[in-house]
């Protein structure tokens, strides 16, 4: 198995391009990341092939620059918590 990352998906065409991508390459696994956000992760994640996506979104530059580590700890468990 042959694990890649798809970057940026979102600006290369979303889950149809990476769908397109896929089709022949069934041994690939992938990780999108790039454009990830809490409204399209569970479409990304619903594909066989994904294993995991990023998301940049969980990590912003503001609460880290303010040290609001609580506030990005919590983005990240409610991702987590609703992609289970």
């Amino acid at each position: 198995m042959t694990t890649v990352k798809f970057f940026p998906a979102e600006a290369s065409g979303g889950l149809n391009m990476l769908k397109s991508l896929l089709g022949p390459y069934t041994q690939i696994k992938v990780m999108p990341t790039g454009g990830i956000n809490p409204s399209n992760v569970h479409d990304y994640l619903a594909l066989p092939a994904v294993l995991a996506c990023g998301g940049t979104w969980m990590v912003d530059k503001k609460l880290i620059n303010e040290g609001k580590w609580e506030e990005m700890g919590q983005l990240v468990r409610d991702v987590v918590s609703s992609v289970k």
